[in-house]
């Protein structure tokens, strides 16, 4: 399956080399040039045990790539992961300004069905925000679902769903 992992910080970079490890051509976007660049030569910015070897066989295997250009990314992907951060805004509720912001610009990119992902810590209600900011300018069909972070037992996540055309 072809997939794309928007940013690729902690979270994106592990679920993108993991999807990677199973077999999926997975491209990883990100804004951060200097980022890429280490990522593209093989360095990987974050420690978590193991993922530096599934890192670069996946990397050699082709299986794994990296991008500033999110045009190329959603022409790619069947299924989009948004890995976002959510800072804290000043009131304290999650700030969702950079996945909403690359869900409009997903919406404006959208030319064949694809399903959009929520993979940040983000509240309820999140997915219909996504969904109405794809809408502002999709002119296909697309899903949105959720990924449900820091659930006690990964088997018991719910996926929350919105379809939309």
């Amino acid at each position: 399956m072809k997939l794309a992992v928007i940013g690729t910080g902690y979270v994106g970079l592990v679920a993108g080399v993991c999807f990677a490890e199973v077999g999926n051509e997975v491209l990883c976007v990100d804004v951060d040039e200097e980022k890429l660049a280490r990522l593209r030569n093989g360095e990987v910015p974050i420690y978590e045990p193991g993922l530096d070897h599934l890192f670069a066989r996946n990397l050699r295997e082709n299986r794994l790539c990296f991008t500033n250009d999110l045009k190329q990314a959603v022409a790619h992907a069947e299924i989009i992961f948004l890995a976002l951060p959510t800072p804290p805004a000043p009131d304290g509720s999650a700030d969702l300004s950079f996945i909403l912001g690359a869900a409009e610009e997903i919406g404006k990119l959208l030319e064949k069905y694809t399903v959009i992902v929520t993979k940040s810590t983000v509240p309820v209600g999140t997915a219909d925000k996504v969904r109405d900011a794809i809408l502002k300018n999709a002119r296909c069909e697309f899903d949105v679902a959720a990924i449900l972070s820091f659930c006690a037992r990964a088997r018991r996540s719910k996926i929350s769903s919105s379809r939309s055309v």
